[in-house]
């Protein structure tokens, strides 16, 4: 039997077409930031917050529980500093896109922070979204343009 040749080159650009889909789990999630809203949902089993939660939980496979709204504030769990421009790039470098963890869920959301430097970002800053306008809302992450630090009082006069 003899093999193919194996592929050496590929002609660029590279072109693929796909769908995603969300999912009955995660569509909850999706139909919430049109509202405003960040949703979870728990598991029965292991009592894993998710968000955006699938329809069942990865760990003990049980299905999750009722949505259920969380604040939306959180804080960078990790972070990377974008430096280099690519094609198709939306935001000018340098500029910060970190994995979130919303207070209350377990998981974590990626997405931009702004409003901040990005040498001053760090791992345990407390974040908020900040929302597109109402016209602009949709069943996607774009529904929120970022997230920004959210200001820590300085003082008691400042509390």
């Amino acid at each position: 039997m003899t093999l193919p040749e194996p592929v050496e080159t590929m002609a660029s650009p590279l072109r693929m077409e796909y769908t995603f889909v969300a999912g009955t789990g995660r569509s909850v999630f999706l139909r919430g930031l049109a509202r405003r809203q960040l949703l979870a949902r728990r598991c029965p089993g292991c009592r894993m917050v998710y968000a955006p939660a699938p329809a069942f939980c990865s760990g003990c496979l049980l299905p999750t529980g009722p949505p259920f709204a969380l604040s939306g504030r959180g804080e960078v769990a990790t972070f990377c500093v974008v430096n280099f421009p690519f094609p198709g790039q939306v935001h000018q470098p340098p500029y910060v896109v970190a994995h979130i963890r919303l207070d209350g869920a377990d998981t974590r959301l990626q997405h931009l922070v702004r409003e901040i430097a990005p040498e001053l970002v760090r791992i345990g800053l407390p974040v908020e979204p900040v929302w597109v306008d109402d016209a602009e809302l949709d069943t996607s992450t774009t529904s929120i343009r970022w997230f920004r630090p959210i200001r820590e009082p300085i003082g008691p006069a400042d509390a």
